[in-house]
């Protein structure tokens, strides 16, 4: 049985992925010193955590590689696999994120849920569109 897909060899996807899982592990340890530096500077109990820092990072990221990308047509390039694909992907994570929320729910801190979901929301859309716009300014117009 061969892995075929999209008229691509396997060792093809094979260097994808391993592109990919590169990608991922600098993204994924990103992420977890995103969150010993959080808790450094604002402690444990605090709505500025790793989450925050890695979401707003990766927001920028892909505001960034999203205007790339619409520039260059790069969707199935290496560097965005490598960058786009695992480095964000791994570094800025939405599960996390819905987890914190719940916890702070669960722990009735309406007040603290509330900041979070802002600082979060407002965070991701400011820095996804600056990055798109430093984009802009350094390359020019897509």
């Amino acid at each position: 049985m061969s892995l075929k897909l999209n008229s691509k060899s396997d060792p093809e996807i094979m260097q994808n992925i391993f592109l990919i899982a590169a990608g991922g592990a600098i993204g994924a340890s990103l992420r977890y010193l995103s969150g010993l530096i959080a808790l450094k500077l604002f402690g444990k109990n605090n709505i500025i955590t790793g989450t925050v820092f890695a979401n707003l990072a990766g927001c920028f990221c892909a505001g960034f590689i999203l205007a790339m990308t619409m520039n260059l047509s790069t969707e199935n390039s290496y560097g965005y696999l490598f960058f786009s694909v695992g480095v964000i992907g791994s570094l800025s994570t939405f599960s996390t994120f819905i987890l914190e929320l719940l916890m702070l729910a669960e722990k009735k801190s309406y007040a603290q849920l509330a900041a979070y979901l802002i600082v979060q929301i407002t965070g991701v859309l400011i820095t996804t569109y600056s990055g798109f716009w430093i984009y802009k300014l350094l390359f020019g117009d897509i």
